[in-house]
């Protein structure tokens, strides 16, 4: 199974797609580029937004979205930025991958552990959530290493298989067991999946202990 375990293609939810046109064509790219599950994970800033709205938005573009292709094929999720106190937030876990209490956390700008740590203990230790850091390979090596032991798990962009300073990185972290997914990142239509691809060729064997570690957290 190939799974984009990241993607911005929910038309008009948030920059990634501006309207239906263009998330039929992303759905259309990932499907020629043999993928087999996206996981849609449009932005929540829960220190901009109020989650009430984020939810209907997400429901009525994925309601639109949905009916463009199989209901399995799009799974709901959703991009979240850390900030401090976020393990307070009511139904937090809706903002989990569906069926799942998997969240994807992207860490932001000032972001330091000092800062940071005990809402990211409470995530793990009192809201019992599975959190998987969006695009490792973005931050700092030490502090990405600290947090994988720490018990959080990674997300590789495709894209950082495609750049020469950071692809030896990704791909010795793509062999741990604490890295579980690779995503597009898609916005709109430029890149599409090449990139998706690119990273596929790059792994070669290590491409499919991933995608079945990504199956394993998603569906047991």
């Amino acid at each position: 199974m190939n799974i984009d375990f990241h993607a911005h293609l929910l038309p008009a939810a948030d920059h990634g797609s501006d309207g239906l046109q263009t998330s039929r064509r992303q759905l259309q790219l990932a499907r020629e580029a043999g993928i087999d599950r996206v996981i849609a994970t449009p932005h929540f800033y829960p220190r901009h937004e109020e989650l009430d709205p984020f939810l209907a938005r997400r429901a009525e573009a994925a309601a639109v979205l949905r009916r463009e292709t199989a209901a399995s094929f799009v799974m709901l999720g959703a991009e979240v930025q850390l900030c401090r106190g976020l393990h307070r937030l009511e139904r937090l876990e809706e903002l989990c991958v569906e069926g799942t209490r998997v969240l994807l956390l992207e860490l932001p700008s000032d972001f330091s552990l000092r800062a940071y740590e005990y809402t990211l203990d409470a995530l793990l230790y009192e809201r019992k959530l599975t959190v998987v850091l969006a695009h490792i390979d973005r931050y700092d090596t030490q502090r990405i290493d600290f947090l994988l032991e720490s018990g959080f798990l990674g997300q590789l962009n495709a894209s950082s298989f495609c750049h020469f300073r950071t692809r030896r990185r990704s791909l010795d972290w793509a062999q741990s067991e604490r890295v579980v997914a690779l995503g597009s990142d898609i916005h709109g239509v430029q890149t599409g999946y090449q990139e998706f691809l690119k990273a596929k060729k790059y792994l070669g064997a290590d491409y499919a202990a991933l995608m079945q570690r990504t199956k394993a957290l998603l569906f047991g």
